[in-house]
């Protein structure tokens, strides 16, 4: 074999070698991808999209504002809560719910 040509070969097959690992590697990125939900984890929600989903089956509306806040001003459906009454049985069973909590900021 010409010494030109090994070279070649050898490079090659160094290059070859990591191969199947990128392969692995895409397709299981592939598959978390697949895992990800709609929206990331404590997301935000624009106006829009908190409207399109009021009222809708599993989907939950939490006020985080003081009482009088809330009594002017509160989206339907919302129910008023303080980050200190957050316990079990206050927020749905199902884990798939769709839980959406809101307050104005005032400062």
């Amino acid at each position: 074999m010409h010494p030109a040509h090994r070279y070649l070969t050898v490079a090659a097959l160094i290059l070859a070698l990591p191969l199947p690992f990128a392969i692995g590697a895409q397709a299981r990125a592939a598959e978390k991808k697949e895992e990800k939900p709609e929206a990331e984890p404590f997301g935000r929600f624009t106006v829009d999209q908190v409207e399109r989903r009021l009222g809708k089956p599993n989907v939950y509306v939490f006020d985080g504002n003081d009482p009088t806040t809330y009594e002017a001003n509160h989206l339907p459906g919302a129910v008023r809560l303080n980050h200190e009454e957050i316990k079990e049985g206050v927020l749905p069973k199902d884990k798939a719910a769709t839980l959406i909590f809101y307050c104005m900021n005032l400062l």
